[in-house]
C-alpha cells in the first residue's frame, strides 16, 4: 500500500506494532494520543474517521512525534498536555508530569479538608503546597472544595509560568468558588508569608534516592526534571525539611499530607522519632494497596 493512502486505521495499527517492539507500556494508547494531537481531534474521532487517509503534512508531523516517542520522550511532553483529576493541564520540560499515584494524595487531602470545614464552616481553609509544578494538586483541590486559600510554592519562574497558565485555563475553579491559589517562587518555604497559621501542608516532594535516578525508565530519567525527582542520598531530604519546618507554620491542630514512595514506610517511621512535635502519624494506601500517603498531625487528637 502506498504511504499516501495510509488511513487512520492503518497508521494506528502500524504504530502500535512499532511501539510494542520497542518497550512495554501502552502502545495503542500512545498511538491514539499522538495521532489525535496531530489531527487536533478527540481520540474517539479516530475511529469515526478510521478510513480517512492522512495527507503529507499530517504524516510528516506524526512521523516526527513517533521518532521522539521511540527515543523515550514522554507523550505528555510531545503533546504539551496531561490529564489529572479530569483536568487538562499544560506540561513542559520544566515540570514533572502529574501521575495517577498523586490522585491518592488529593483524595485523602480532600477528605481531611472536608472534615475541617464541617467543624469550621465559616472560616477559609489555609493550605501551603511545596513543589506545585503544574499546579495539579491545588487545582484538583479547588475542583472538589470551596473557600480555599492555597499558597503553592516552587523554585523557578519557568515552572511557575506553566502553573500560571493552568490557573488561567481553570479560572472557573477559583474566584467563582471562593478559592484562591497564590503562586510563590521560593527555595522551599523560605519566602512564604501566610496571613495566619496554616491548616494544612500538602506536598508530593522529590523522594527518589539520588543514586537511583539513572536506573529509572528512560522517559523519566532522561526527560523529566531531576529537581522534581531527587530526594537526596537516601530519598528523605525533603521529608526531613518538612518534618522540621512545618510545625512552625501549622496551626495547633494542623495536619500535613505527603506523597511517599511505596517502600519508604520503615525509613520514615524511624525518621519521625527525631521530630517529637508530631503527635500522630498514619500511612495510607493507594488503589494497589501500596503505602502512598503519609498523614501527620500536631494534635494529640486521633487523625480523622
Amino acid at each position: 500500500m502506498a504511504t499516501d493512502q495510509w488511513t487512520i486505521a492503518d497508521i494506528l495499527a502500524w504504530t502500535q506494532g512499532h511501539f510494542e517492539n520497542l518497550r512495554p507500556g501502552s502502545p495503542r494508547l500512545d498511538a491514539e494520543l499522538l495521532l489525535a494531537f496531530v489531527l487536533d481531534c478527540p481520540r474517539l474521532d479516530l475511529y469515526l474517521r478510521a478510513d480517512q487517509p492522512l495527507n503529507e503534512k499530517e504524516r510528516g508531523a506524526y512521523r516526527e512525534l513517533i521518532q521522539q516517542r521511540a527515543a523515550g520522550c514522554p507523550i505528555a511532553y510531545l503533546t504539551g498536555e496531561k490529564e489529572f483529576w479530569s483536568l487538562s493541564l499544560e506540561v513542559n520540560k520544566y515540570t514533572l508530569i502529574p501521575r495517577p499515584d498523586t490522585e491518592t494524595l488529593v483524595e485523602n487531602t480532600v477528605e481531611q479538608i472536608r472534615n475541617r470545614q464541617n467543624k469550621h464552616s465559616e472560616s477559609q481553609c489555609l493550605i501551603a503546597e511545596l513543589g506545585t509544578g503544574t499546579a495539579a494538586i491545588p487545582l484538583a483541590l479547588c475542583a472538589e472544595l470551596m473557600n480555599l486559600h492555597i499558597i503553592a510554592v516552587d523554585c523557578s519562574a519557568d515552572i511557575l509560568e506553566v502553573a500560571i497558565r493552568n490557573l488561567q485555563r481553570h479560572e472557573s475553579l477559583l474566584s467563582p468558588r471562593d478559592n484562591r491559589i497564590e503562586l510563590v517562587e521560593s527555595n522551599l518555604f523560605s519566602r512564604i508569608n501566610p496571613p495566619a497559621k496554616l491548616d494544612f501542608i500538602v506536598s508530593n516532594p522529590p523522594y527518589i534516592p539520588s543514586g537511583n535516578i539513572s536506573k529509572l525508565q528512560v522517559d523519566v530519567a532522561q526527560y523529566e526534571p531531576h529537581t522534581a525527582l531527587d530526594g537526596g542520598p537516601d530519598g528523605l531530604s525533603f521529608y526531613r525539611y518538612l518534618l522540621d519546618t512545618a510545625p512552625g507554620l501549622l496551626a495547633p491542630e494542623g495536619e500535613m499530607l505527603l506523597e511517599i514512595g511505596f517502600d519508604q514506610r520503615t525509613q520514615l517511621s524511624l525518621l519521625l522519632k527525631d521530630f517529637p512535635a508530631w503527635k500522630t502519624s498514619a500511612f495510607l494506601p493507594d488503589m494497589q494497596g501500596n503505602d502512598r500517603v503519609w498523614k501527620l498531625g500536631l494534635s494529640e487528637l486521633p487523625l480523622s
